[in-house]
C-alpha cells in the first residue's frame, strides 16, 4: 500500500528536474541537472510510485518511465487534459498547452476556496492563467526577468548589463542598473496587469504565485497573494491523492 512518503513527485522543467516526496511537497524540492542524474538518485530514495510532469520532449519522460518499470516502481506521467477536477481547459487543442501550466492550475484550485483565481509561475518564462467558476479563461506567456535581460542585451549593440537582480524597483543610474530595473518594472507590470484583468471580472479572487523567481513579485501590491514552493509538484500531488489515497 502506498504512503505519501513513498510517492515521488517529479517536475521536469526546461533546464532542471525537481523532485520531492509527497510527504514533503510544501518544501523546496531537490534539484537535478540531468535526467540521468535524477534516475541515478532513485534507488536510494526507496519510493514505490513516481508521478511526473514534463515540458521537455518525450524522450526524457520515456527514459525515466522505462527505468521505473525496470525497477518495479509505479509510474504515471500527467499530461494536459480538457477537463479535470471540475476545471475546463480553454484550449481547443490541449496538446499545445504546457503541462506545467495545467498542473499549476490544479495546484491553485486546491489552495483557494474562491470561484475565481489567477496562477502565476515566475521563472525562465512567466506564465499567467485565469480561472473563473470552473472555466479556464486562458492566459499569458511572457519572458521572465533573465530571459528579458538576455534578449535585450543580445539584440542591441550599446546596451549591456550584469548579473544583478534588484530587490526593489527604482530608477537606474547606470546602463547595467537601468537594464535590471527596466526588466524588473516590466516583470512586475505583468502582475499589475493580471490584477487589473481580474478586477474587471468584478468577483472575489485569489492570486497564487510559484516559480524560482517568485520573489520578484514580493512588493507591497502583492500582499495577500499565496506563495507556493513548486506549483507542478503541488498539482501532481492532487493526481496522486486521487489515484492512491481516495
Amino acid at each position: 500500500m502506498a504512503s505519501e512518503k513513498n510517492v515521488l513527485l517529479v517536475d521536469v522543467g526546461n533546464t532542471l528536474i525537481k523532485a520531492c516526496r509527497m510527504s514533503e511537497m510544501d518544501k523546496e524540492p531537490a534539484v537535478h541537472t540531468t535526467h540521468r542524474a535524477f534516475v541515478a538518485s532513485l534507488e536510494a530514495l526507496k519510493v514505490t510510485h513516481v508521478y511526473l510532469g514534463s515540458v521537455r520532449d518525450d524522450a526524457v519522460a520515456n527514459y525515466i518511465g522505462a527505468h521505473c518499470e525496470q525497477a518495479g516502481l509505479g509510474f504515471k506521467e500527467i499530461v494536459t487534459e480538457k477537463e479535470t477536477f471540475g476545471i475546463t481547459n480553454a484550449y481547443a487543442n490541449v496538446d499545445t498547452m504546457g503541462v506545467d501550466r495545467w498542473l499549476g492550475i490544479m495546484a491553485a484550485q486546491g489552495m483557494t476556496k474562491k470561484d475565481s483565481f489567477c496562477v502565476m509561475d515566475v521563472g525562465t518564462a512567466i506564465t499567467v492563467d485565469f480561472v473563473s467558476k470552473g472555466q479556464h479563461l486562458g492566459g499569458w506567456i511572457a519572458p521572465g526577468f533573465h530571459s528579458m535581460r538576455t534578449g535585450l542585451i543580445e539584440s542591441t549593440k550599446k546596451v549591456f548589463g550584469d548579473d544583478t537582480m534588484p530587490d526593489t524597483l527604482t530608477a537606474g543610474n547606470t546602463t547595467q542598473s537601468g537594464v535590471a530595473q527596466g526588466c524588473l518594472a516590466a516583470t512586475q507590470g505583468i502582475y499589475r496587469s493580471a490584477i487589473a484583468y481580474l478586477n474587471s471580472k468584478q468577483t472575489p479572487f485569489d492570486v497564487i504565485i510559484g516559480g524560482g523567481d517568485k520573489k520578484l513579485f514580493a512588493f507591497p501590491e502583492s500582499n495577500g497573494s499565496i506563495p507556493v514552493a513548486n506549483l507542478v509538484v503541488q498539482g501532481l500531488a492532487r493526481y496522486a491523492k486521487r489515484d492512491l489515497f481516495a
